[in-house]
C-alpha cells in the first residue's frame, strides 16, 4: 500500500503537468531576480524538469527502501527485523512527503506563470519565497516528528560519529534532532511570515545550519552522559 502511495504521488505531478501543458503558453516566466521581477523566460515544456526530479528522487529513495527490505528478510533475530522495517516505513513517510511537496511547488509554479503571462506582467504576483519557505518548513516540521523513531542505521537520522555509537545514543541524539527540526520549522515559519522575501530563505538556510551543529553537538553531549552513566565502554 505504501509503495501504491508513494508512486501515486511521484507520478501524479508529471501527470497533471502533462495535462497542464496543453493550455499553458508558449513561453512561461523560468526565472526570477531577487526583486521578483521575470528576468528570463523559457519554454513551457521547462515545466516537466520539476516532475522529473521527483522521479528521480523517488527511484533513488526506493533503493534504500530495497535495501532495508532486504536486511528485514534476511535478519537473524526479531530486533534486527524490526529495526530494518522500521528504517524502511520511515524513508516511504519521507518520500511521499517530498513528493507531495515538490508537486505542489510545481502546480504552483505553473499557475503563476500562467497568470503572469496572461495579465502581461514583468514581475511576479506572489512572493514565491514566502510560499517556498512554508511549505520547507512544514516539510522540516514533519520530517521531526518522525526522525525519532528510526533505528540505528547509516542512511536515515541523525548520523554523525557519536550518535552511531550505540542504540542509546542513537536514540537519544534524534529524539533531541527531531525536537531541534520542529522547532527549526516553527521558527522558519514566523520569521517568513514577517520577513519573506530572498530574504527569509537566507534566513532558514542559515536558521538549518545551526540546527545541524548544535544537533552534532548533542550527540557527543549524549555520548559522554551514556559513558558517564554506565561507567563502562562504548561498544
Amino acid at each position: 500500500m505504501k509503495k501504491k502511495l508513494l508512486w501515486f504521488f511521484t507520478l501524479l505531478p508529471m501527470i497533471v503537468t502533462t495535462v497542464a501543458m496543453q493550455f499553458m503558453p508558449d513561453k512561461i516566466p523560468a526565472h526570477y531576480d531577487m526583486s521578483g521581477n521575470i528576468d528570463r523566460w523559457g519554454s513551457k515544456y521547462e515545466g516537466f524538469i520539476m516532475p522529473s526530479i521527483i522521479i528521480v528522487l523517488t527511484l533513488f529513495w526506493s533503493l534504500f527502501i530495497r535495501h532495508f527490505e532486504k536486511k528485514q528478510r534476511a535478519a537473524t533475530d526479531e530486533k534486527e527485523a524490526i529495526e530494518a522495517t522500521n528504517n524502511a516505513k520511515i524513508i516511504y513517510y519521507m518520500a511521499i512527503g517530498q513528493s507531495i511537496m515538490f508537486g505542489i511547488m510545481g502546480y504552483f509554479s505553473m499557475y503563476t506563470g500562467f497568470l503572469e503571462v496572461k495579465n502581461n506582467m514583468s514581475q511576479s504576483n506572489v512572493d514565491k519565497y514566502l510560499f517556498i519557505n512554508i511549505f520547507m518548513s512544514i516539510f522540516f516540521i514533519a520530517i521531526g516528528n518522525i526522525l525519532p523513531k528510526s533505528k540505528r542505521n547509516s542512511v536515515v537520522g541523525l548520523r554523525t560519529k557519536a550518535s552511531m555509537v550505540n542504540d542509546k545514543v542513537w536514540a537519544m541524539s534524534n529524539r533531541f534532532a527531531g525536537k531541534s527540526l520542529v522547532i527549526s520549522g516553527i521558527i522558519t515559519i514566523i520569521e517568513t511570515l514577517f520577513i519573506g522575501g530572498v530574504a527569509s530563505t537566507f534566513i532558514m538556510v542559515a536558521i538549518l545550519v545551526v540546527d545541524g551543529i548544535i544537533s552534532a553537538i548533542y550527540a557527543q553531549i549524549a555520548v559522554d552522559k551514556y559513558e558517564k552513566e554506565n561507567k563502562m565502554d562504548i561498544e
